[in-house]
């Protein structure tokens, strides 16, 4: 009679212990690696973010009695402590802050603000329409419905779409620079 325990044969347990722990690393590899990319990609939007706060120019009036240069998010955060690197930067001649919103209440005070796919993008929309803040954000349609700059991955290579005609309604001048540089652009004036 074979002993039960012979360890020489695994047994059916510790045969599904084993594919469930080879699983769990197999998983937890391709989870990093989608995980990565994300980061990765999130780390080339926050250089964009950065270089659009200073290739574009606000009036003078939203920069009056301002020590800061806000750049805001509101809805869910992708871009979690890679957008906190920026904290600290110059721009035009101001300290750059990050602030997280959990309400278009605050979004007044921002220059820049980065709008999350479960954002009410109307009503957000509607709130800094003509005003001088600079909107961005990856939905599709974005500059469309009257944002801004729209993400976009091309090739999984982070490029971008810019609206002159809303940035113009903002009272925003972008770069020429900065526009050459898009995939595309609407609204030219």
């Amino acid at each position: 009679m074979t002993d039960i325990l012979d360890k020489s044969r695994p047994t059916g347990l510790l045969c599904t212990l084993r594919w469930l722990a080879a699983a769990s690393l197999l998983y937890a590899a391709m989870a990093t690696g989608a995980d990565e990319a994300q980061v990765s990609e999130y780390r080339v939007k926050t250089a964009f973010l950065y270089n659009f706060s200073r290739f574009v120019s606000w009036p003078a009036t939203a920069m009056q009695e301002r020590n800061d240069f806000s750049v805001c998010v509101i809805g869910s955060d992708p871009f979690g402590e890679q957008l906190d690197k920026l904290t600290g930067k110059i721009v035009h001649s101001r300290t750059l802050v990050i602030t997280r919103l959990d309400s278009i209440a605050r979004l007044y005070s921002c220059h820049l603000v980065y709008i999350s796919d479960d954002a009410d993008l109307e009503k957000v929309l509607s709130v800094v329409r003509q005003q001088p803040v600079l909107t961005v954000s990856d939905m599709e349609n974005f500059t469309e419905q009257g944002g801004i700059i729209q993400f976009q991955l091309v090739q999984n290579k982070v490029r971008f779409r810019i609206n002159a005609g809303a940035a113009s309604s903002a009272g925003l001048t972008i770069s020429s620079k900065l526009l050459s540089l898009a995939v595309d652009v609407s609204g030219r004036q």
